[in-house]
């Protein structure tokens, strides 16, 4: 019996576990072992190792599971916010410098002018006349040939063609048609070939006989006006003389040897096309508002997406796949909204004036459940009506500040954009707490290591603990079997007396 007592001791020795289910567990397998014990039966020592370990792991690792869960979740949900977080900047950004403003709508009569505005235009209206367009000269050769390939009659000599006139480049004077191409066509190919700003074709007359004559074009003003001989005749019929466009803008008269005139209205490039003098037509220049009113759009739209998303990470209900419910009760959540909100509630520092100085000024605003919306006509008449004053509001007239002039005046797109810039720093608020959060899983992901490590040497050391123990049961039913035949002689013995 004192070996039985033995046994139990042993049995008994493992640390009580932590919970109610798995002690009702541990309870019934000692159950068993004490049934077995009595019943004089073996035991699945092994079973019964394996079962206690898995008791004593599950709430440990359970609890570490837990916190890796938690903290990849922070990582999951601030890759979120880094990503709305920057499109918002992006909205922001779309409105913070003064030349995303300047772009143009231009209306003109287009039979008469054409024009195009960079970012040096200003609204406006300017009163054109063109007198004359740019010509260039025209000749038509009197050589004519019956073919383009007829050779032309130069007595057996080599072709050489003589420049003269106001302007060829590097003082060239003659253009020489190769040897064995003395006909319409070649020497239409070597004017073409020289580079000197003559262009030469064929034109076919429709002569019955030597239909072909070549005829040769300048560039447009009097400077581009040329000569060209050595094609076996005196002269060429000029059909054309070289002109300069004549025109008055806005009562001032200009000349330009093309039909582009740039730099008579700042920012603008003109392009005659036809003439009205002495009547005049008008070029208008006024403020795209649709792109800075589709930009404000963006704006509202990005805003909301950011603020939907963190409702989406703070709410323990959510049903938002990957990302919701990942940040409950994560005060930098509300820290990041409160600045966000605070961003488009605050007065420009470029205020231009007391009714041009809040987002809301302009038709842009927060409604009471936190929901950015623009009112489309307030923000219509501030566009169209006090534009100059709207983009102050916005830009401070700034272009390309510098993220780090955190001290010069900016307007509200400008100090949003760097504040987020800030955010999204690789030192910001949503960086610093994303590593962080890597950090501590893989602290816990070592703790899951040292967890495996110390339950194999628990599991080693129950299992030599229960070997022992089946040693000494079987011993004990040895002992059991020889005393029960001992006493069984006795008892016949008495028995038989």
């Amino acid at each position: 019996m004192a070996t039985t007592s033995s046994v139990s001791s042993s049995v008994n020795s493992p640390t009580a576990l932590p919970n109610a289910s798995s002690k009702t567990s541990a309870a019934k397998t000692a159950a068993g072992i004490v049934k077995s014990l009595n019943a004089g039966s073996g035991i699945d020592t092994q079973s019964l190792a394996d079962s206690l370990v898995a008791a004593e792991r599950a709430p440990k690792q359970a609890a570490i599971d837990k916190n890796i869960k938690k903290n990849n979740d922070v990582v999951s949900g601030m890759s979120a916010l880094k990503y709305v977080l920057n499109n918002l900047k992006t909205a922001f950004d779309d409105l913070k410098d003064v030349s995303d403003y300047k772009n143009m709508t231009v209306s003109s009569d287009q039979s008469l002018v054409t024009a195009t505005a960079d970012a040096g235009a200003s609204a406006g209206s300017h009163s054109i006349a063109v007198k004359s367009l740019a010509l260039g000269q025209r000749d038509v050769f009197s050589t004519t040939a019956a073919t383009p390939t007829t050779k032309l009659n130069n007595n057996g000599a080599a072709m050489t063609l003589t420049l003269g006139g106001n302007a060829f480049p590097n003082g060239q004077s003659t253009i020489s048609v190769p040897t064995g191409q003395e006909t319409p066509q070649g020497v239409v190919d070597a004017i073409n070939n020289a580079n000197v700003g003559l262009s030469a074709y064929l034109v076919n007359t429709g002569a019955s006989s030597n239909p072909y004559k070549i005829v040769v074009n300048g560039g447009t003003g009097v400077d581009k006006s040329f000569t060209l001989s050595g094609l076996g005749e005196a002269n060429a019929s000029q059909g054309q003389a070289a002109k300069d466009a004549e025109l008055t803008v806005d009562g001032v008269q200009v000349t330009s040897a093309t039909n582009t005139v740039s730099g008579v209205i700042p920012g603008v490039s003109l392009t005659l096309r036809g003439t009205n003098y002495p009547q005049s037509t008008s070029v208008v220049l006024a403020n795209d508002t649709s792109q800075v009113t589709a930009r404000v759009n963006a704006l509202v739209t990005a805003y909301n997406d950011a603020s939907n998303l963190m409702n989406e990470v703070t709410n323990p209900k959510s049903t938002l796949a990957t990302y919701g419910a990942t940040m409950v009760g994560n005060s930098t959540v509300q820290r990041l909204r409160d600045e966000m909100r605070q961003m488009v509630q605050v007065r420009s520092d470029t205020a231009p004036s007391n009714n041009v100085a809040y987002l809301h000024d302009i038709g842009v605003q927060i409604d009471s459940k936190g929901v950015m919306t623009v009112d489309s006509v307030k923000l219509g008449t501030a566009v169209n009506s006090d534009f100059s004053n709207t983009v102050k509001l916005l830009t401070g007239n700034q272009e390309q500040l510098s993220e780090y002039a955190v001290a010069t005046p900016a307007g509200i797109a400008g100090v949003a954009s760097r504040k987020l810039a800030a955010m999204l720093s690789s030192t910001g608020t949503l960086t610093t707490e994303s590593t962080n959060a890597t950090s501590n899983v893989s602290k816990y992901q070592d703790d899951l290591k040292k967890l495996d490590d110390r339950m194999q040497r628990l599991l080693e050391r129950y299992s030599k603990q229960f070997a022992a123990m089946d040693s000494i049961v079987g011993q004990s039913k040895s002992t059991q079997t020889g005393l029960t035949s001992t006493f069984a002689g006795l008892m016949a013995m008495y028995t038989n007396k």
